[in-house]
């Protein structure tokens, strides 16, 4: 009897083992990592400030176009490891990377998507903790530091 109990416990370790083994070879995509090339539209708000903007990340950085506020509207910015170029009507300015405000609303909203390429929905970034909700493999709101937040629509992967 006691060799029949072993003879069992010897099987299910082994089937357990077996099923762990094999699951080991599949792997689920991570439902908090973006693609690295996408396109989404933003409702950013931090304190008294409320823009939106379509948003495009590929390789080469991020192309914003401003929706709103009117004052804004029709504002394109290109974001790059080097600095931003932003366009408005007929003026051009860029700034280099390192004059940008660490608390501008659209570096923030930039850095916390950047993040999410490297499956990093959650964390601190320039000494404010900011989280990402996902809903179906889609980024749908951050919350950043006491004030900032942003939704999220209309995500599609390039």
């Amino acid at each position: 009897m006691k060799t029949n109990l072993l003879k069992i416990a010897v099987a299910a370790v082994c089937a357990v083992q077996a099923l762990t083994l094999t699951s080991c070879g599949q792997s689920e995509e991570d439902p908090t990592k973006l693609a690295a090339s996408f396109s989404l539209c933003a409702k950013i708000q931090d304190d008294d400030f409320t823009a939106t903007a379509q948003m495009t990340r590929s390789d080469e950085g991020w192309q914003i176009q401003l929706t709103s506020p009117e004052t804004l509207e029709g504002m394109s910015i290109c974001c790059t490891s080097t600095g931003w170029l932003i366009d408005y009507n007929e003026l051009s300015y860029t700034i280099p990377i390192y004059e940008l405000l660490d608390s501008s609303p659209l570096r923030l909203t930039v850095s916390a998507l950047d993040r999410c390429v490297s499956s990093k929905a959650s964390g601190t970034i320039y000494g404010q903790e900011y989280s990402v909700a996902f809903e179906n493999g889609a980024p749908k709101t951050l919350t950043l530091g006491e004030n900032l937040t942003a939704t999220f629509t209309e995500y599609t992967q390039a």
